[in-house]
């Protein structure tokens, strides 16, 4: 694992070289930014670098022994922390009953385990290296005995805070961290890596770079013809609201509520096509649009519904989604969302 395998994210990687160059790593970094977006990777490569036996300016080579322990997770002197549920190694080695019961959380006993390893001497490497993977997750009782490596870190020790929600953490342990913030990839930078890694046909890519919101780890685990699918029965259901009747469309609510990852989803797919349809009101630019081959159903709708109206309905559907994030009844935000939808 090298700089060089993680796409975009230039300015990370320029500040993680250049304190490997000049010798001023700090001894603790917050790596923040969306989830799957490549975080995790560059801590890795920042672990393999500071370890590497023929490190270079550009970072770890890749090749010696070391590196290659790092990649494969193996390192003696690179320990990787994460909630249990999240650990694939773990979770293997479990019986089904104790995969279902693993937690969220990364516990207290967690932490103690990693401090007493960062006690320790490197073994092979430069740097005693720790990867706190899910930060966020991080209980309150493992943060705040966290706080102690961090307030006395050893002298070749490194820590790497890896999170999606670095609000999460207690000001205090935020407050000892270098922060560097990952943004989302562009779509160019996404689709391209998609054509090269998946060898999707470029317009597959590109569709998949947008609904992946700049997150590699989103685009390469998307399917391009399930996305599109989901896209055309949202459209059709919502195009459908206005022929139920009251009782159609309580019925619609009721099934709609008693599956709120489903309903979620609708939510969020509904946004998507009324934002497609909209830019292409303005516009007629059909590469503009998330999903491609869109622009049939997009044209339908603005012959069928005024300006005004559409614009309603995506407040709506916003607004609905934000109700349903702060989990006000999901029964009463469907019956409200269809009832205005059906009747305009």
């Amino acid at each position: 694992m090298t700089f060089g395998d993680i796409e975009g994210h230039e300015k990370p990687i320029t500040i993680l070289k250049r304190a490997l160059a000049n010798n001023t790593l700090a001894h603790a970094y917050l790596f923040s930014g969306d989830a799957g977006i490549g975080k995790k990777l560059t801590a890795l490569a920042l672990a393999a670098a500071v370890n590497c036996a023929n490190r270079n300016p550009e970072g770890a080579c890749g090749a010696c022994a070391s590196c290659r322990r790092v990649a494969a997770r193996t390192h003696p002197d690179v320990h990787i922390v994460m909630p249990e549920s999240k650990d694939e190694q773990l979770l293997a080695a479990m019986s089904s009953k104790e995969a279902a019961k693993a937690s969220d959380e990364i516990k207290i006993d967690q932490i103690r385990q990693a401090q007493e390893s960062f006690t320790l001497k490197p073994s092979e490497g430069a740097k005693k290296t720790l990867i706190v993977d899910g930060a966020e997750t991080l209980n309150e009782a493992a943060q705040n005995a966290f706080l102690k490596t961090l307030e006395e870190p050893p002298g070749d020790s490194l820590i790497i805070l890896v999170s999606s929600l670095p609000r999460g953490l207690l000001p205090t342990i935020r407050s000892r961290c270098q922060e560097i913030r990952f943004q989302p990839l562009p779509r160019h930078t996404l689709a391209e890596a998609l054509v090269n890694r998946r060898g999707l046909p470029e317009e597959e890519a590109w569709f998949l770079a947008a609904l992946a919101q700049g997150s590699m780890g989103r685009g390469l685990l998307m399917d391009a013809a399930r996305e599109k699918a989901e896209r055309e029965q949202v459209a059709a259901f919502l195009a459908g609201l206005s022929q139920l009747s009251a009782g159609e469309a309580l019925a619609r609510a009721e099934g709609l509520a008693k599956d709120r990852e489903r309903f979620d989803r609708l939510l969020d797919i509904g946004v998507e096509c009324l934002r497609d349809a909209l830019v292409y009101r303005e516009t007629g630019d059909e590469r503009l649009l998330v999903q491609p081959g869109a622009s049939e159903r997009c044209r339908r709708w603005n012959e069928q519904f005024p300006l005004p109206r559409m614009l309603a309905d995506l407040d709506l559907l916003t607004t609905s989604r934000d109700l349903l994030g702060r989990r006000v009844s999901a029964q009463l935000v469907a019956e409200n969302l269809l009832f205005k939808l059906g009747r305009g």
